[in-house]
């Protein structure tokens, strides 16, 4: 079983390949991108929220992808989520997570169990990418290209970015798996894990962003309800040699598309399905 947790984690810290970090302070010094932030900022205001995130990838005829849902109560700081992952075998349910603003508890789902993570185990309470759809992380200077389109009182907005942004925004994705990776060696995870993790490490090191270009909608209420990344990323291959031995090959193209939509926001059914999870969690722990 601890073999299996350890996996559990190994697919969290690297399930996907992109981690959004803000790689500036809010200052846009373009009046669409402002108006993004304000979007993102009215969202951050809300009581309750649903969210749904996809990141699916293509590469080689292959394909694969991650799907999480999370709903979060505002006003308490409480917040579930449920991860999924899709391949070759089909779409399944890996994770579930609930928060109550201190203490983090999973539930696996072939065990049947809620454990709750210590400290030492986990990063942040905070919920999953939420840092997506509240901070804009760029600024004018890092668009090449903006278009902005309105349709039914809603508002969209889509940017291609600079190669200079391009470069900065890979470093600051491989500084993240290396904090990620740190972390994960640190929890106690068997030899060959830790050796593949870090050989995931040296693969992030040698890829990098080809192309990117970003999509927000931006409803009525100029509340931030979707984003979309289209992205072409060169990353060498994981290849394996009769021995078994893992090892970087040739550099691949992989497309990757991710979303962010918020399903819904400021409704009473979003702060009673958390409050559910909280009762079924707190009477399994007692």
């Amino acid at each position: 079983m601890e073999k299996r947790k350890l996996r559990i984690l190994t697919v969290v810290v690297f399930a996907g390949v992109l981690i959004f970090g803000a790689l500036r302070q809010n200052s846009t010094g373009r009046g669409e991108l402002g108006e993004i932030q304000v979007a993102m900022w009215n969202l951050g205001k809300v009581d309750n929220l649903q969210l749904s995130y996809e990141y699916r990838w293509k590469q080689n005829g292959s394909a694969g992808g991650e799907t999480m849902h999370a709903w979060a109560d505002m006003l308490t700081g409480d917040w579930i989520s449920e991860h999924y992952t899709t391949d070759e075998d089909g779409t399944r349910l890996y994770l579930k997570q609930f928060c109550d603003g201190r203490n983090l508890y999973h539930y696996i789902d072939w065990s049947g169990e809620w454990e709750q993570i210590l400290p030492q185990q986990r990063e942040n309470t905070v919920i999953p990418d939420y840092e997506m759809v509240t901070d804009l992380g760029y600024d004018g200077t890092d668009v090449e290209d903006l278009e902005r389109v309105t349709e039914d009182g809603a508002v969209e907005i889509t940017c291609s970015f600079t190669q200079e942004y391009l470069e900065e925004a890979w470093e600051n994705q491989v500084a993240q798996v290396e904090k990620s990776y740190a972390f994960y060696e640190k929890s106690g995870a068997d030899e060959n894990a830790v050796k593949t993790a870090a050989l995931s490490v040296q693969q992030h090191k040698q890829a990098h962003y080809e192309d990117m270009t970003a999509t927000y909608v931006i409803d009525e209420n100029q509340i931030l309800r979707s984003i979309e990344y289209q992205i072409t990323l060169i990353m060498p291959e994981i290849t394996q040699d009769l021995s078994g031995n893992k090892m970087l090959g040739k550099d691949r193209k992989m497309q990757i598309t991710v979303t962010a939509e918020v399903d819904r926001y400021n409704q009473g059914g979003i702060a009673n399905k958390v409050q559910q999870y909280k009762t079924l969690v707190q009477e399994y722990m007692e």
